[in-house]
């Protein structure tokens, strides 16, 4: 489901992601805003990729492969899993509809960008054969003295040797609202990004200048936030989280790091410096947030000052760092809209498709994903490439549930312990959902997997929760069930076996407890959608899933106010990119808070997480 906007009055009100409230943990997929490029890919010229160019659509690897190859083109690819190695040539944006996959053969890269000039790659899911401690290559490589590269909205994950490494004097290059990470299919060697692969690689000096921002390092990464020789890299305004992290950004030989208001939290340590190749150059700590990271390290060295101007978000506060770590969660990854007609893409800086009106489905009590999806209907001069979510499509046959990995469908866990990873491969089916899992676990589909993990929120309830994974979109559809008891933190066993109460009874402030950006659905049920370029300013109001028991939140716009009804905590407004822009103390029935312009804000209420979009 992606975000659609409503009509409000004088207004339009987008309400799209959320966190969970009770026993039964959602995600789904939200549509992103368009941000602009920023960082190194702006300079020596700029990138473009392929503006100018001719447009292709894809539908099969082989074209994918046949264009990339050649460059000077924009290639739009359709949903589904490419299987890689895809080479990529010069002048090229690769552009993917949500649901396309680019995978990682069990030997060989999934896309390789060597000796590659002026490329543009977006919205995309790049699907890794496994980190296993052998030496083979990386999911995603810019190698070989690529210059100009924009690497932006993508998931990367379970890459063999590394998900992304930009090695051998490449240059110029950006990484934006990325995603990387590692499930159960990595046994080992989960080190996610080298920049420089060689401390005798002096033929680097000068080059590897690279700008990551708005990312996140989620579970399952252990090392390489990046690892850097050389390069002058800038590290700024992303997310460490990872609950298996060793240790975060390494600055190893010659290594010239800014590492400039970032949000690191629960990890071992943020910075490590590695002397034993050679000196440092610099590795400035600038303006982070640490919490709960259990070695510091204060840095050495004045970094370099970029050559490009970038705002930052302040992450000062534990408030403001959480704004813009919920920001990171909600759109880091491939979650652009769909490519519409010819020319709604700008690929020398952002995205401009625009989805069309449809009626959004939702659930307040399940997790749904939609194997291969298109989030929205994209309107064109000639076609309508209509929706194939799991509520619209239906595949004929019968549905099968596979189940792997090494955890089991029926374990115990202490409540703030992390249980023990599963998945089940859906066949036959457009996707799955699964309802009943304690507060902090969560279901997640990546290709045709879907993942079972998380940690228990320290405040779950003890007692056994019945969870099912049931697939979506078969004419005959299959169900998987399991059991997760949940014990107190101090090991006792529940007062009996029935289902587990929801932990969730209190909503904490946004300063004072962790939160997702996964979760219940918001009810829309009785909205109509319609497209952001709509002039229409007739009233209306959104009803919110509920933030509290015994609460329904009503959120309007007028103007640019946006009322919040029916509150019991402090509202927060935050733009996109997690600055917050506005607060509203809850001392009334009804709170207000102004919006400074019209663009894409958050709106946060306790454990809830809202998209909106006010014109």
């Amino acid at each position: 489901m992606g975000c659609n906007s409503l009509k409000m009055s004088l207004s339009a009100l987008l309400v799209c992601g959320a966190t969970v409230v009770g026993t039964a943990t959602s995600a789904f997929a939200v549509t992103s805003p368009d941000f602009p490029m920023a960082g190194f890919a702006t300079q020596n010229g700029g990138t473009t990729g392929g503006k100018g160019y001719s447009e292709v659509t894809v539908d099969n690897v082989s074209d994918l492969k046949s264009y990339a190859k050649a460059g000077n083109k924009i290639i739009y690819v359709k949903p589904g899993t490419y299987m890689g190695p895809v080479e990529v040539g010069s002048n090229v944006t690769i552009y993917g509809y949500q649901g396309a996959i680019i995978a990682q053969p069990s030997s060989g890269s999934a896309m390789k960008l060597s000796g590659s000039k002026n490329v543009i790659i977006r919205n995309l899911k790049f699907k890794g054969a496994g980190a296993h401690d052998d030496d083979d290559e990386d999911c995603l490589q810019v190698n070989h003295e690529s210059k100009n590269v924009w690497i932006d909205h993508v998931d990367v994950y379970d890459g063999h040797d590394g998900n992304l490494d930009i090695t051998n004097a490449s240059d110029y290059v950006t990484i934006s609202w990325t995603k990387f990470s590692y499930t159960s299919a990595s046994t080992g060697h989960q080190f996610s990004n080298l920049i420089g692969n060689s401390k005798t690689k002096t033929s680097d000096r000068g080059h590897l200048n690279v700008t990551i921002h708005h990312t996140w390092w989620a579970d399952g990464v252990v090392e390489r936030m990046p690892r850097v020789r050389f390069g002058k890299v800038h590290v700024a305004n992303n997310l460490f989280d990872s609950k298996d992290a060793s240790y975060c950004v390494r600055a190893a030989i010659e290594a010239d790091i800014r590492i400039e208001r970032n949000v690191f939290i629960g990890v071992q340590k943020a910075l490590d410096l590695y002397t034993s190749d050679g000196a440092i150059t610099a590795a400035q700590m600038i303006e982070n947030y640490e919490e709960n990271v259990k070695k510091t390290q204060a840095g050495t060295g004045t970094a370099f000052k970029p050559s490009y101007s970038m705002s930052l978000t302040d992450v000062s506060t534990q408030a403001k760092a959480y704004a813009l770590r919920d920001s990171i969660k909600l759109y880091a990854g491939a979650t652009l809209p769909d490519p519409g007609a010819s020319g709604t893409v700008t690929p020398a800086s952002s995205s401009s498709a625009k989805s069309s009106s449809s009626n959004v489905v939702s659930s307040s009590s399940s997790w749904s994903g939609a194997i291969g999806s298109s989030s929205s209907s994209v309107k064109s001069s000639s076609s309508v490439a209509k929706s194939s979510s799991s509520q619209g499509q239906v595949v004929s046959g019968t549905a099968t549930l596979t189940k792997h990995g090494s955890g089991s469908t029926t374990q115990t866990v202490a409540a703030g312990e992390s249980i023990a990873e599963f998945y089940f491969t859906v066949a036959g089916a457009t996707g799955a959902t699964v309802t009943g899992l304690p507060d902090g676990v969560t279901g997640t589909l990546k290709g045709s997997d879907f993942y079972i993990s998380g940690t228990v929120s320290a405040t779950a309830a003890a007692g056994a929760y019945k969870f099912t994974v049931t697939t979506t979109g078969a004419t005959t559809n299959a169900s998987k069930s399991g059991t997760i008891t949940v014990t107190s933190a101090n090991g006792e066993a529940p007062a009996s076996s029935s289902s587990a109460m929801s932990s969730s009874s209190k909503v904490n402030e946004p300063v004072e407890t962790s939160s997702s950006s996964q979760g219940t659905v918001v009810d829309e049920s009785s909205s109509s959608v319609e497209s952001p370029n709509s002039s229409d300013s007739s009233e209306s109001s959104m009803v919110l899933s509920p933030a509290n028991f015994g609460q329904r939140l009503q959120v309007s716009v007028e103007g640019r106010l946006v009322s919040v009804h029916g509150v019991a905590h402090t509202a927060y407004l935050l733009d996109a990119q997690g600055k917050i822009v506005a607060k509203a103390v809850a001392n009334a029935e009804t709170l207000t808070l102004s919006v400074p312009r019209a663009g894409t804000y958050l709106l946060r209420v306790g454990h809830e997480t809202r998209c909106v979009i006010v014109r």
